[in-house]
């Protein structure tokens, strides 16, 4: 027999798995609810009706009569509540706003170079006050802040707080409440990779591994629902697997990483010149640019070839070089069949939908789902007003 607390943290827990699926389902209505997630007929209406009490969920419309009485359509109440990502870098500080519904409502980005000091810590915090300002969050409208989410590139351990490694920022072993000492909000952190993954992942039923091609090379790996953070929360390293024995120097200190070979570094030369201008050359016809991209789609076809035999599973290209890559799939798909003779059918490769910012997207949907989970069983609306 189950105690009352026992019954609670059940009841709790419905109630998380009903506003997921709302929220990922965008519509939907509480017959799906039922189906899809195995519940009782009454616990959806319980579930749906302690949500929409809060505020959290409104019936947004009507679904074709089958005959019999309309079902209502479901779905997340937009505007009124708000989480802020914050990506940042060694050089600049990006920001986005996104309400529950998961739409954008504005974004800002400036040039702020990282130095592990009190200085910049208090610039961060004046920042986001400033977008908070701004954007009037609790003031002269109805939106209501829910909490700051923060994209650090590097190595966290979030149970203990640290950011143990970062080769981008050029610390080690630091506090992550450093970043958000300034910030007089509810704040939650990962790493930039798998805040890119949570952005940039819609299907949370399918597993997933998302490659980052930026400055850098770097990963996550979906799996069953969850990141998977491996046991010194070190998953992902995408870009320092070797490809080329003895090959390339990489900054991490080996040779031959995919890093060498994959980041968008490969084709700036170094700083020689932007993207944009690798690839207007690149259209030109600019043998050079040819030749370089040809060698980029090389490697980069044994790297995904090698994660589609490790893990089985949709692969998700994104970062600065998602952008460009689209218009040159037909020939990766052709250097990826060289590799992979498992399947000729390469639809297992997906392009990322976010050219910028994505990183800081996915500190937005990390601080809602940190929101969603707070929920309690008898007391929902004081959970849900923040």
């Amino acid at each position: 027999m189950k105690t009352t607390s026992e019954s609670m943290e059940i009841k709790r827990l419905n109630r998380i798995r009903t506003m997921q699926y709302i929220l990922n389902a965008k519509t939907t209505s509480r017959q799906e609810i039922a189906s899809a997630l195995g519940f009782s007929m009454p616990t959806v209406l319980q579930n749906v009706a302690d949500l929409m009490e809060c505020g959290l969920v409104f019936e947004s419309g009507e679904y074709a009569s089958t005959g019999g009485r309309k079902a209502k359509a479901l779905s997340i109440c937009g505007g009124l509540r708000c989480t802020i990502g914050v990506e940042i870098t060694a050089r600049h500080v990006h920001m986005v706003l996104l309400d529950l519904n998961q739409t954008l409502l504005d974004r800002m980005s400036c040039r702020l170079p990282y130095q592990n000091t009190q200085e910049y810590y208090r610039k961060l915090g004046d920042l986001v006050q400033e977008f908070v300002k701004k954007n009037q969050l609790g003031t002269g409208n109805s939106y209501t802040l829910i909490g700051v989410g923060f994209s650090i590139p590097g190595i966290l351990d979030q149970n203990q707080g640290i950011l143990l490694q970062s080769h981008a920022l050029g610390v080690f072993n630091m506090s992550l409440g450093q970043f958000s000492y300034n910030i007089p909000y509810d704040t939650c952190f990962d790493n930039d990779a798998n805040n890119a993954a949570y952005a940039e992942i819609t299907d949370k039923g399918r597993n997933t591994i998302y490659l980052s091609l930026n400055d850098t090379v770097g990963g996550a790996i979906y799996i069953d629902g969850h990141i998977y953070r491996g046991d010194h929360y070190k998953s992902g390293e995408f870009g320092h697997m070797v490809i080329v024995p003895n090959g390339k120097q990489c900054y991490c200190g080996k040779r031959g990483c995919v890093d060498a070979y994959c980041s968008s570094k490969v084709l700036k030369r170094n700083g020689e010149c932007n993207l944009e201008q690798f690839f207007e050359d690149l259209d030109q016809g600019v043998l050079e640019n040819r030749q370089i991209w040809e060698s980029y789609l090389d490697h980069l076809a044994l790297a995904v070839s090698n994660l589609r035999m490790a893990y089985d599973c949709d692969i998700i290209l994104s970062g600065n070089i998602g952008e460009y890559i689209g218009r040159y799939i037909h020939i990766f798909e052709e250097k990826l069949r060289k590799y992979n003779n498992f399947d000729n059918d390469i639809s297992y490769i997906r392009l990322g939908r976010y050219k910028r910012e994505c990183s800081a997207i996915g500190a937005a949907k990390l601080m809602q789902n940190y929101y969603i989970e707070k929920i309690e069983t008898f007391s929902v609306g004081s959970a849900a007003s923040g």
